[in-house]
């Protein structure tokens, strides 16, 4: 009969391999994880944005007008037309829907869907990392020179464009190359979506479109 600790180690090196094997596949996602979990805790240090009251002003017009409230938008001037709403919109719906009077809980719904979108733009630089390179660890460092950059991981708490911008080109890129690579119908809607968003939060997303064609 084996001594117990002949069943034990045994036992024990393939849990440990287990555990390894789990933490380098999901890497990328662990990671997006506990940043997400840092910045519930950080969104009370960032205040109102500059352009937030302008955004959230010409948001609510659009929204008047989709609901048949207002006979237009020109109330707005050119000036602040210059931006989409898509992203914008979802925002203020999931404040009403949620019912958030209170702006400052409003502000700090709207800052934390922010940085959720930061992130999730984060883990798809991962994702086509990994399809281009095919290897975690690179894909793992592309990761993280995306997130750790400072002056776009501060922004990515109170601008409502730029990093969400950002975000979704990665995404875009992300199903450009699963579409090509599938060469499915539906992979190919997927995209166009996705280029049809990116082009209403800025008009350079529709640099995507001939890119695509070429």
């Amino acid at each position: 009969m084996l001594p117990p600790s002949r069943h034990i180690f045994p036992q024990l090196a393939g849990r440990r391999r287990a555990a390894l094997n789990f933490l380098t596949v999901h890497s990328g996602l662990i990671v997006c994880a506990l940043f997400l979990l840092a910045g519930l805790f950080m969104v009370e240090d960032y205040g109102v944005g500059v352009d937030e009251l302008l955004q959230r002003r010409f948001t609510r017009v659009n929204l008047d007008y989709i609901l048949g409230r207002a006979a237009s938008v020109e109330t707005v001037t050119s000036h602040d037309r210059v931006y989409g709403v898509s992203f914008e919109l979802s925002l203020l719906l999931a404040e009403r829907v949620l019912g958030l009077e209170d702006y400052h809980y409003a502000h700090r719904f709207r800052l934390t869907l922010t940085h959720l979108a930061f992130i999730i733009g984060v883990f798809f630089c991962y994702l086509l990392a990994y399809r281009l390179f095919g290897n975690r660890l690179i894909a793992l460092l592309a990761l993280l020179f995306y997130l750790l950059h400072p002056r776009i991981y501060g922004h990515s708490f109170f601008n409502a464009k730029d990093p969400v911008f950002l975000s979704l080109f990665v995404m875009a890129l992300y199903l450009l190359e699963r579409a090509f690579r599938r060469d499915t119908i539906g992979a190919f809607v997927l995209l166009g979506l996705a280029v049809g968003l990116l082009t209403n939060l800025r008009i350079m997303g529709a640099m995507l479109f001939p890119a695509v064609i070429a």
